[in-house]
């Protein structure tokens, strides 16, 4: 086992809780370095590639940064993976790469788009490329739930957008458990999307009043922010939509162009796909408040401590 990262931090952390170099690797890099990559990449059959920089706001401010991150940097990660004779390849990607309108949600539309094209060629030689694409993972670096918390402490008001404005949600332990699933099934070039829920975020704000019991608290809507932020998100769009393929909870998207994709893609006749119900989350708001009370207790402990890792069950 081996991590890729730009955080000694972080690092130091996975080694004393994985151990030491026998039967861990701790590579301290960045994925604009190709050659750091193949390094990193040596010995290894399967890379889960997660390394993005995600703020909204500051690929407004810094698009080429960004882009040579997600974009340049999941190229070389790809490279680098099939230089080595990785086996597996797959780039977490994000709902914000569905008809993308800002920096950070077009850096990862392109960065599937390469990937899966990578695929094309690298795939007879045995190593497959895919994607995985979510929604908002709860209790995550930067999650609407951490700033709350904060909020909550300080005594403050508790922030929102806009009451109107629905997301997909899912916890660090689902998010785990669906790249492990697509590692099980990828055939690659495809896109796997897993079966979501979502809801407003008022229904979340009001989930999250009900588990602090913070019910005397002042909301304040600050309105959605110009420059690239949507009221709803979307998993699918309208021409993935039309090639979509079920299986069982979980929706594949094979490639347009059909030489990018490994093997042929066919439904297992087990799921209709959910369509319109994932092609805007505004369409699927299928959480209540309650069953996002019952979603929020169950990791509380890692929102309120986001030193706590995810632990797969």
């Amino acid at each position: 086992m081996a991590a890729f990262a730009r955080s000694e931090s972080r690092l130091t952390e996975l080694t004393s809780e994985l151990g030491h170099y026998s039967t861990f690797r701790p590579f301290l890099g960045d994925i604009r370095d190709e050659g750091r990559l193949r390094d990193a990449c040596v010995g290894v059959d399967t890379v889960i590639h997660g390394a993005a920089l995600k703020r909204v706001d500051d690929g407004a401010y810094n698009p080429l940064e960004m882009h040579k991150t997600n974009v340049m940097g999941s190229i070389n990660v790809a490279n680098a993976a099939r230089a080595e004779g990785v086996r597996n390849v797959v780039l977490v990607s994000s709902d914000k790469a569905v008809s993308a309108i800002n920096t950070y949600g077009g850096s990862k539309y392109q960065a599937e788009n390469c990937l899966r094209e990578l695929n094309a060629h690298s795939a007879p030689r045995g190593t497959r490329i895919s994607c995985v694409r979510y929604g908002n993972v709860l209790g995550s670096t930067g999650s609407v739930l951490t700033l709350w918390h904060k909020q909550h402490r300080q005594g403050g008001r508790l922030v929102l957008t806009d009451k109107r404005m629905t997301r997909f949600w899912m916890t660090l332990d689902e998010a785990v458990r669906h790249v492990f699933k697509a590692l099980r099934i990828m055939r690659g070039g495809e896109i796997i999307i897993p079966m979501m829920q979502s809801s407003t975020l008022w229904l979340l704000a009001q989930a999250y009043q009900d588990v602090t019991e913070w019910v005397d608290c002042e909301i304040q809507e600050m309105g959605v922010r110009t420059g690239g932020e949507k009221r709803h998100e979307s998993l699918i769009n309208e021409d993935e939509a039309t090639r979509a393929i079920a299986q069982k909870g979980v929706v594949v998207i094979p490639p347009a162009v059909h030489s990018w994709t490994a093997d042929e893609w066919k439904t297992d006749g087990t799921v209709t796909v959910p369509h319109p119900y994932h092609s805007n989350a505004v369409k699927c708001c299928t959480h209540t408040r309650k069953s996002l009370r019952g979603v929020l207790e169950s990791i509380e402990g890692v929102w309120k401590s986001p030193e706590v890792r995810c632990q797969v069950r």
